[in-house]
């Protein structure tokens, strides 16, 4: 096409000497030579645009031609890459390294990943009670207590393997509470088939409250709520069926466990060591699902956290409401791994709680819970209902709680608090500083009615949000109900206030 046009314009060279020579030939001489002059400057120009078109010509063929050449070689590669057995000797997997919510590595090919995280809460604790508790042993005085503690020190490992749909967790838990011993938190594998149905299995958090349902690391005060350490399961063996629901609106889990409240117990022990260390061959049961009903929007999303997640770090701009359920049941025959509260009846010490273990009874608990954020604020209520069914009562080996209470009929226990908290608007401190308040209570009905109430206030300092935090809050309990080094309560029925400054570092 290009060298047709390179004909028409030197056809057209030529008729244009032709023109302007007729003239040039019927004039005198010196014209003559002018007009000659001047066409062969005109043919020179003609020349040099010649050449130019053909350079041009000749620079957008071979262009094309390279195009199809890099084209082909491109499907060439992609063909030859497609096979993984040449690809993989020819660019063996090799590891990366980085930081991405916590320390990783992984393959180049991402078939293997494994992420490192850690939490540190350093704890000073102020416990001040009455100097006698004649609930607890005669004559028996005691001093407050004050000092500091790790109150936990946790190391996770988790990640994927071979395929991303397949995760897993190893978490070592080295606090206070267990004598700063390393021991297994969790430890779980699950598999995504797709969102909305996933597989666990090993141990791992049973979450049926709302308090238990999230991090350590994201919690709004310094210690879970007293509720939830009388109704709260935390952890268990056996297997999860759960998935999410609604791009993430709403989410189910059924956890069938060995027992409730326990991952320590074993199948297969003597029978010196069943009672002990075994359970029982009735499984746990444990269903649990949440909702949102009003989504939200959020003002900074990558801070937003878990559904659950109690305070408003994201900062919603638009209300979001939640709301949430579960059902927790065992036929307790002999692990007795829940402690119970009970009303105390004894001839000189009326009154107070006493504590025993589940064992010989069917358990049936039932919970609900909301949580709500807009504009920094956040709020919180859950309510627990647990029915206790003495099955066995008169029969060996008879059930404690019929024992120390000599009443086999059914009862009913209740616990419930309201938790808020308020990010305070200061500029220069916008989701940094943040006001907390709870009041709960709990009613432990067997034989008669005994209760307590807590009510507690705190101040949070996210100074990187909850990787590094400084906490402080003061609780006031009537009655104790359990003693628990984890939640902080030293002894049955202490009439406690608890002043409690922690530094949280998370990576």
């Amino acid at each position: 096409m290009m060298s047709g046009r390179l004909h028409r314009v030197c056809l057209l060279g030529a008729i244009a000497v032709g023109v302007f020579a007729g003239p040039v030939l019927a004039g005198d001489g010196a014209n003559q030579n002018d007009q000659v002059a001047r066409l062969e400057a005109l043919l020179e120009a003609q020349q040099q645009k010649l050449e130019a078109l053909e350079q041009q010509v000749a620079a957008t063929a071979q262009q094309d031609m390279n195009a199809a050449r890099t084209e082909q070689m491109k499907q060439q590669i992609r063909e030859v890459l497609s096979e993984q057995e040449f690809r993989e000797s020819l660019m063996p997997s090799m590891l990366q390294a980085g930081y991405n919510k916590g320390f990783f590595i992984k393959s180049s090919d991402e078939k293997f990943m494994m992420k490192f995280n850690g939490v540190f809460q350093m704890r000073w604790t102020h416990y001040a009670t009455r100097s006698r508790n004649h609930y607890l042993a005669p004559g028996f005085r005691r001093s407050d207590r004050t000092g500091f503690d790790m109150n936990r020190i946790r190391f996770r490992f988790s990640g994927h393997a071979y395929s991303k749909d397949l995760t897993y967790l190893l978490e070592l838990a080295m606090g206070q509470a267990g004598a700063y011993d390393a021991r297994v938190r969790y430890a779980w594998v699950n598999y995504r088939f797709i969102d909305e149905f996933q597989f666990k299995a090993g141990i791992f958090l049973v979450g049926a409250t709302r308090a238990h349902a999230n991090s350590i690391a994201t919690m709004q005060f310094v210690e879970y709520p007293m509720m939830d350490a009388v109704f709260g399961i935390d952890r268990g063996t056996g297997v999860r069926f759960w998935g999410k629901l609604f791009d993430g609106k709403g989410e189910y889990r059924l956890d069938l466990l060995n027992s409730l409240g326990s991952h320590t117990t074993r199948t297969i022990t003597n029978d010196e060591d069943l009672y002990a260390n075994g359970h029982d061959n009735n499984p746990a049961i444990v269903f649990r699902t949440v909702w949102a009903i009003l989504g939200g929007t959020c003002e900074h999303p990558e801070d937003a956290g878990e559904l659950t997640e109690p305070c408003d770090m994201g900062f919603h701009t638009d209300p979001a409401l939640n709301i949430g359920f579960h059902y927790a049941f065992n036929e307790d025959d002999h692990d007795g791994t829940l402690r119970i509260p009970f009303p105390r009846k004894t001839f000189f010490r009326k009154g107070g709680f006493g504590v025993t273990s589940s064992e010989g009874l069917q358990i049936n608990q039932f919970g609900f819970d909301a949580g709500f954020k807009w504009q920094g604020f956040s709020a919180i209520a859950e309510y627990a209902l647990r029915i206790l069914d003495v099955r066995d009562a008169a029969h060996a080996p008879f059930t404690p709680l019929f024992m120390l209470t000599g009443d086999d009929s059914t009862n009913v226990q209740h616990g419930a608090y309201l938790q808020c908290g308020y990010f305070l608007p200061i500029p220069g401190l916008e989701r940094k500083l943040e006001l907390v308040g709870r009041v709960g209570g709990i009613s432990a009905l067997s034989s008669g009615q005994e209760g307590t109430w807590i009510y507690a206030g705190g101040l949070n300092y996210y100074i990187e949000g909850h990787k590094v935090k400084l906490q402080t809050d003061v609780t006031k309990i009537s009655e104790v109900p359990l003693s628990s080094s984890t939640y902080s309560l030293a002894n049955v029925n202490d009439d406690a206030l608890i002043w409690r400054i922690q530094l949280q570092v998370a990576f």
